[in-house]
C-alpha cells in the first residue's frame, strides 16, 4: 500500500473549523477509504497531535525552517512515504522540496491551491483599504491598510510572481480547484504549463440525503459567508437588498445573514445606515437550520476558490445568485437551470431584478432547487476521490 502525506498549516481534523482543512480532510479520508493508501498529515498548529483521526500517524512541525525541515525529512524517511501534498500556501514549498531531497526517498511533490490565483493582490491595495475606509471611516485598522498596505503592494506582487514560477517547478503536479483557473496560474508566474503538470480537481462535497428537503422552505434569503468585505462584498449584498425592500412587494421576506469575521462592524453599521428592516445579522451559527428553511442563498463575492457555500446550499435546496466574478462558479452553477448568475460584478440594478424574480415565481424557484439538488452529486468523495487516484497513478 502507497502512503500519502498532507501538508497543512492547520491539523486536518473531521472537526477543525476551516474549509481547507475540511478539504484536506475529505481528500484524505476519500483516499483512505479507497484501500489503495495510506494517510498522513503534518501541521504546524490547531493540535499537539495525539488525535490522529483517520491518519496513520501524524507529526506537528516547527516554526523554525530548519527545524521544520529536519523533523519533516526524518517523518518521511521514518514512515517511507510516497508522495507529499502542500495543502498550505505557497511559502512553505521550499522547505518541503528541501526535505524531500535530504530524504533520499524518490518522493512526488504535488502543490494544491486553494483560492484563484491572483486573488492575494487584492487586498494589499490602497483601493481595498480606501473601500473599507469610506465603509467605517471610524475604524483606524482601515485607515492603516489605505495608508500602508500600497507601500508594500510592489515588492509584495514581484514575489508572489516569483512564487507562482518556482512552486510550479519544485512540484510534479499542481491542482487547480477549476480548470477556469490554469491561464491565471501560468500568466502570472509567466511560463507556459509545457511539462503538463497543471490539473484541476475541485474539492470534495458529500451532500446531505434527505426526503422532503424542500418542503419546511420559507420566505427567508440566506447570506452565509464569512465578514470579509475585500472578498465577500457584503456592502453589495446589503445594497441589492435594499432595492428589494424599496420595491414594497416583498415584506413578508427576511435575509438572514450568519458568519463571522474581521468586517462584521461595516455589516452591523450599513444594515443601520440603509435603514433596513427585513434583515438580521446572527453571527456565527450552525448554518444547517437556515439552509433548511430559507429558499434562496444570496452571495456577492468578487473572487473565491471553491464556492462550497453554494454547493451546500444547492445540497439544500436553497436556490444560488451570485456574480460571475470568478471561473469555478460556471463549474458549480448552470445560469437559469441551478441558480442565477448576474455578468456584471456590481451591477446591483440586475442582481435584485433577478432576486426579485426568484422570489417571485415559487414554481420556477422549486425547479432550480430541484435540479441543485440533482447535480449536487457530482462533487461527492466517490466521484472526486476517484479523480485523485486517477493522478496519483499517473504521477
Amino acid at each position: 500500500m502507497k502512503r500519502i502525506l498532507f501538508y497543512s498549516e492547520n491539523f486536518c481534523g473531521e472537526h477543525i473549523k476551516g474549509g481547507l482543512e475540511v478539504a484536506t480532510f475529505r481528500i484524505a479520508q476519500a483516499l483512505k477509504m479507497s484501500g489503495q493508501w495510506e494517510v498522513y498529515n503534518a501541521f504546524r498548529s490547531k493540535s499537539d497531535g495525539s488525535d490522529k483521526s483517520i491518519y496513520t500517524d501524524v507529526i506537528k512541525l516547527s516554526t523554525s525552517d530548519s527545524l521544520f525541515q529536519r523533523s519533516l525529512k526524518d517523518f518521511i524517511i521514518a514512515n517511507e512515504i510516497d508522495v507529499v501534498v502542500n495543502m498550505s500556501r505557497f511559502f512553505r514549498h521550499e522547505v518541503i522540496r528541501k526535505a524531500v531531497m535530504d530524504s533520499g526517498r524518490e518522493v512526488k511533490i504535488i502543490f494544491m491551491q486553494h483560492f484563484a490565483p491572483g486573488s492575494e493582490f487584492k487586498k494589499g491595495t490602497f483601493s481595498a483599504g480606501y473601500h473599507l475606509l469610506r465603509l467605517n471611516p471610524f475604524n483606524p485598522l482601515y485607515l492603516l491598510r489605505a495608508t500602508i498596505y500600497p507601500l508594500l503592494k510592489y515588492s509584495r506582487n514581484r514575489r508572489l510572481a516569483g512564487v507562482y514560477g518556482s512552486t510550479y517547478e519544485n512540484s510534479d503536479k499542481v491542482v487547480l480547484l477549476s480548470q477556469g483557473y490554469r491561464e491565471d496560474y501560468c500568466q502570472i508566474g509567466g511560463f507556459k504549463d509545457e511539462a503538463n503538470k497543471i490539473t484541476a480537481i475541485p474539492n470534495i462535497f458529500d451532500a446531505p440525503k434527505k426526503d422532503g428537503i424542500l418542503d419546511g422552505k420559507k420566505k427567508r434569503v440566506l447570506m452565509l459567508s464569512r465578514m470579509d468585505e475585500i472578498q465577500k462584498r457584503m456592502s453589495v449584498a446589503l445594497e441589492v437588498w435594499k432595492k428589494i425592500e424599496e420595491k414594497g412587494t416583498f415584506n413578508d421576506w427576511q435575509l438572514d445573514i450568519v458568519g463571522s469575521g474581521h468586517n462584521t462592524d461595516i455589516v452591523k453599521r450599513l444594515i443601520k445606515k440603509l435603514g433596513l428592516r427585513q434583515v438580521k445579522y446572527h453571527g456565527w451559527k450552525d448554518p444547517k437550520p437556515f439552509l433548511e428553511q430559507s429558499s434562496i442563498l444570496m452571495t456577492t463575492s468578487e473572487y473565491e476558490g471553491l464556492p462550497l457555500a453554494i454547493l451546500e446550499a444547492q445540497a439544500y435546496g436553497c436556490v444560488p445568485v451570485a456574480f460571475d466574478s470568478y471561473a469555478s462558479l460556471r463549474d458549480v452553477v448552470s445560469h437559469n437551470e441551478t441558480g442565477i448568475i448576474v455578468e456584471k460584478f456590481g451591477d446591483t440594478d440586475t442582481y435584485s431584478n433577478e432576486l426579485a424574480r426568484l422570489m417571485e415565481n415559487e414554481e420556477w424557484r422549486r425547479s432550480l432547487a430541484i435540479k441543485g439538488i440533482e447535480g449536487a452529486d457530482r462533487f461527492s468523495s466517490q466521484k472526486i476521490g476517484a479523480r485523485w487516484l486517477k493522478m496519483l497513478d499517473e504521477l
